[in-house]
């Protein structure tokens, strides 16, 4: 969503990008954010990873778009579970979009098996809780790890999972896309709420814990709100937003 309640939260779907010396080296998920790069004044590596959770089309729009990799500007190696080229060629090609991503011949693709090292940091992923399968991902940079949960559903035996890979992390971005009494109505939809995610954070025992995954009709002051409640259970919690920073 878009306008006035929802400048600072919405605008975008998710895409972290991985910066190491002022440059471009990643990108966890290929949301609409990953259209950011120029607004953010980012500089692209000549070869760039895209490591995606999964294939709904909030987390690849921005891949269909992407003017570097169709003009051949820089390299692309996409990562995915299961079979990433088979999956995109479905979802970005006619009839659905104009050409097919499989032509392109800056690109290249591999399944997320173990973890991938891309300029000193290692990104491993790990099985989450979403319809049609899902991963996270845990980054270990030089001084700090940040683990990505972007879409997961918890109160299954996959939570256990979530927070061995996030356990003595610095930094959780977890799924709260639902308030404790949405999830009633929302079983199966693969999305938790803010106390889950506390939840999470807690028996990991990271440092900081950002929501992420937000209603896109979540207004900026229901996040707020949101941030509060879970600050009543766990300080050191924020929300993720476009052109957040965090270090590694």
């Amino acid at each position: 969503m878009s306008g006035d309640s929802f400048a600072r939260y919405g605008g975008a779907t998710t895409s972290f990008a991985i910066v190491v010396n002022d440059v471009t080296v990643a990108f966890i998920d290929a949301g609409t954010g990953l259209l950011d790069v120029r607004v953010r004044g980012l500089t692209l590596a000549p070869s760039v990873g895209v490591f995606l959770t999964h294939y709904h089309w909030d987390h690849t729009q921005g891949l269909s778009m992407m003017e570097e990799m169709w003009r051949g500007s820089c390299d692309i190696c996409v990562w995915g579970p299961g079979d990433p080229m088979a999956t995109l060629e479905r979802a970005i090609s006619p009839p659905l979009f104009p050409v097919s991503i499989v032509d392109v011949p800056s690109i290249r693709f591999a399944t997320t098996e173990g973890p991938v090292e891309i300029a000193g940091i290692t990104i491993s992923p790990f099985a989450v809780n979403h319809p049609q399968g899902a991963c996270g991902y845990r980054i270990e940079g030089p001084s700090r790890t940040v683990v990505i949960a972007t879409d997961h559903e918890a109160g299954t035996d996959i939570d256990a999972g979530l927070v061995d890979a996030a356990r003595g992390a610095d930094v959780l971005v977890h799924d709260a896309q639902y308030l404790a009494e949405e999830l009633v109505t929302h079983a199966g939809w693969g999305h938790s709420s803010c106390e889950q995610a506390v939840t999470a954070a807690q028996a990991a025992g990271v440092s900081d814990l950002l929501l992420t995954s937000h209603d896109p009709r979540r207004t900026d002051a229901q996040i707020d709100s949101m941030v509060e409640r879970a600050r009543s259970m766990f300080a050191a919690s924020d929300a993720a937003r476009p052109g957040l920073e965090i270090a590694l």
